[in-house]
């Protein structure tokens, strides 16, 4: 039956409300009932993080990738797998009575030394992965260009395990005699008994175009940067190839080309990645959507249509999602520079007072100059000069003249003591502006002020019931002065690190004595509370990672081009976590809604399964709720991985929780040169595991005959400690099913191995 894209873009993740909990209020602090294992790999298991070429230039979106890059992969026997950086692969497999996990270094790929970048453009080395196509028999790549098929025999009669390359295929650029190209492998899947069909993305640089050399010129946002979700465009060199290829499952000696069926782009690289078996389609979400290849673009002669070349024409200046608080300072560039527009003014303040600083033409006169101040608001007006009439380039960073009218203050001030004074030579004898500086008195002194300007109310609060067709659409006008809001405060940088120190001491006390730790009196630790005034709609806004579903559809087949669908290629969803690669034994029957992946609904998250392959439509199932995710995991920056942990239907949590989210809080990079050299010792590990936070949901509610189970009002969290001293960094998260349905979790650091029992 053949897919048919909704008309609209609302219908992707639609929520069922039946199933979501308003009344939940918190999550309450608790221990697991079996603590944190740990246990030490063995020193020829030691992971050790690869190591990039000297003067190496990565993008963003290359780093990122790399900072939640997962190195330990899950099979499809029960087993776990991880490449470290000087190719030793290991396998680990876990006893499913005691959780007890066994080591088994397997084999050594054959690495060739890398070759130093020749510019600065020349292919980096991508990080090694694993994934399983069927019991014990792996698709391995080393991260240069090489690809391969490993097949493990797990002895039942000796505690060694051993494994063999079957065979090996190699990605080349334009023939074999050329450098082999660096590649990521996001998907591996079995197609038959002898064949497996695999998807690939390679690091391309593209030229600048001329319009993104070219200055921008600011121009008036269109009536849709108004929306709940402002969309910027930013131009970038670094985009994506995205390559399907079909491997033979068969040995063969010596190595083999990958061939692509198809070549795909994007800008950005993919957070998640299934793959309908039933269609023989891939489902991708990232940050921008995946368009075909021009012809030409890639060297091999792929032609694609007329209509096909002009959707890839239309996805060259792919935009990012930007939120409501930004929008105001970068609607009035549409076109958009690389660099970000500049505040429109600069503050500090002191117990005292706030003093405001803005830049206008050195040659305005005074009379030129308005200025009222009142308690609560202030009015700004500052006619142009006829010098800056005439300048092309105006104020430095394209700022304009300041225009404030009768805009609330965030605190209350005094009007007769505040004063303002206009500076011509601040910046110099020669330069052609000079500063503006406000200098307001607090009517409560040791108020500290988070804004100079309160934010304006939303139109929508106050044209609420205030007239027939209140509530329908409508097309609001442009506050010009919302660039006034949220321009954070100029901070000394002593003072920026004293702040820095104090949450860090607080943050190791939270971890070594719990939530309800507080050397300050400052109650109960982190608030975990949706009552009050505890919720923070600017800083919630913030959680999750945009993205947007691209289905490659025919994405098996051997040859001719896939067809996309995206059926909500203009509304990015915010992502808040993926399952965890789960290793289940071949005889356990994985429920179907862990292929799942959780949306951000408000401030819950909502657990959505893929359509089946029995219906004609791209709306994603509501499964389950995660009540107030979206709102703790806002306070969690740094997180490395974020995955959720389903109950299997056999297991006895299934009754009491409908799953759990763990973030893994691993800010820091690994560090090559920190593993030491093979002969040498290795050098003082800068930073030891990580800190582990766990939200268990509640049971979804029981309703209907004799069975009754009212909707929770809390659930249960958890923080725990993933490593010791010496442990190294966390690399790699995956999840085990046990005897009795029950799934543990395994955390992979560079020097032992953690097993955590949550459910």
């Amino acid at each position: 039956m053949a897919r048919v894209a909704p008309p609209g873009d609302t219908l992707s993740f639609k929520a069922n409300h039946m199933l979501l909990n308003p009344h939940f209020e918190s999550y309450k602090l608790t221990q697991p009932a079996h603590p944190p294992a740990s246990f030490p790999l063995p020193p020829q298991a030691h992971f050790s993080t690869p190591a990039l070429p000297d003067h190496a230039r990565l993008s963003y979106n290359e780093v990122a990738a790399r900072a939640r890059h997962n190195h330990l992969a899950a099979g499809t026997a029960g087993e776990l797998v991880f490449v470290d950086g000087q190719g030793q692969v290991t396998a680990i497999s876990v006893d499913p009575h005691t959780a007890t996990p066994s080591f088994h270094p397997l084999l050594h790929l054959p690495l060739d030394s890398p070759s130093p970048p020749s510019s600065a453009t020349s292919p980096v080395p991508e990080y090694p992965t694993a994934l399983a196509i069927a019991p014990y028999l792996w698709s391995i790549t080393d991260g240069r260009g090489r690809l391969y098929l490993v097949r493990i025999d797990p002895s039942t009669s000796s505690p060694t395990w051993t494994a063999s390359i079957q065979a090996v295929f190699e990605l080349r650029d334009d023939g074999p005699d050329t450098d082999l190209t660096p590649f990521r492998l996001h998907a591996a899947e079995q197609l038959s008994a002898s064949e497996a069909v695999v998807l690939l993305s390679v690091v391309t640089k593209a030229a600048p175009t001329a319009a993104a050399a070219a200055p921008a010129t600011p121009s008036l946002p269109t009536p849709s940067s108004m929306a709940a979700t402002t969309r910027h465009t930013i131009s970038s060199t670094t985009q994506f190839m995205y390559l399907s290829a079909r491997v033979s499952l068969a040995p063969v000696e010596g190595p083999q080309p990958l061939v692509a069926a198809w070549r795909l782009t994007s800008h950005d690289l993919p957070s998640f990645v299934l793959f309908d078996r039933e269609r023989g389609a891939f489902v991708v979400g990232a940050g921008s959507k995946l368009v075909h290849v021009h012809a030409g673009a890639t060297g091999t002669g792929d032609s694609v249509s007329e209509e096909e070349a002009e959707t890839a024409d239309a996805a060259a200046d792919e935009d990012v999602l930007m939120t409501p608080a930004r929008a105001s300072t970068t609607a009035a560039s549409s076109s958009g520079p690389a660099a970000p527009r500049p505040p429109p003014f600069s503050w500090v303040q002191d117990k005292d007072s706030v003093t405001v600083a803005f830049p206008i033409p050195s040659d305005t006169p005074t009379s030129s100059i308005r200025i009222t101040f009142s308690r609560l608001y202030l009015t700004l007006h500052v006619s142009t000069s006829s010098a800056f009439a005439a300048s092309s380039s105006g104020l430095p960073g394209g700022v304009g003249l300041p225009r404030v009218s009768h805009k609330r203050l965030w605190g209350d001030i005094d009007p007769h003591t505040s004063v303002w004074t206009f500076d011509r030579d601040a910046e110099g004898r020669d330069s052609t502006y000079g500063l503006l500086t406000l200098h307001l008195e607090k009517a409560h002194a040791g108020t500290r002020w988070s804004d100079v300007f309160a934010p304006s109310p939303r139109r929508d609060d106050v044209q609420e019931g205030s007239g027939p067709g209140a509530g329908g659409a409508r097309i609001e006008e442009l506050d010009p002065e919302l660039e006034y809001e949220t321009v954070p405060e100029t901070l000394d940088p002593s003072e920026l690190a004293g702040i820095t120190e104090r949450m860090e001491q607080w943050a190791q006390g939270l971890v070594r004595h719990g939530l309800g730790y507080s050397d300050e009196g400052l109650g109960s630790g982190i608030p975990t509370s949706l009552t009050g005034d505890e919720v923070d709609v600017e800083v919630d806004a913030e959680s999750g990672r945009p993205f947007v579903v691209t289905w490659i559809e025919g994405a098996a087949a051997a040859s001719g081009s896939p067809r996309l669908v995206h059926p909500h290629a203009a509304v990015p969803y915010e992502l808040l976590s993926t399952p965890f690669p789960l290793a289940a034994a071949a005889s356990s029957s994985p429920s179907l809604s862990y292929e799942g992946i959780t949306v951000k609904h408000d401030v819950d998250g909502l657990l959505f399964t893929p359509p089946p392959a029995s219906t004609a439509s791209y709306e994603w199932s509501h499964a389950s709720t995660f009540p107030a995710l979206a709102f703790v995991l806002a306070t969690k920056r740094d997180t490395r991985f974020v995955h959720h942990l389903l109950p299997s239907p056999l297991s006895a949590s299934a009754a009491s929780s409908s799953g759990a989210v763990l973030a893994f809080d691993a800010p820091a990079l690994p560090i090559a040169s920190r593993s030491g050299s093979e002969s040498g010792p290795a050098a003082p590990l800068a930073r030891d595991g990580a800190n582990c936070f766990v939200y268990l949901s509640p049971a979804a509610p029981l309703s209907g005959g004799a069975r009754t189970r009212p909707r929770t009002t809390t659930g249960a969290q958890m923080v725990l400690r993933v490593g010791g001293p010496g442990a190294g960094a966390l690399v790699g998260v995956a999840a085990v099913e046990l005897a009795g349905g029950e799934r543990c979790v395994v955390a992979l650091c560079e020097r032992e191995v953690v097993v955590l029992r949550v459910l």
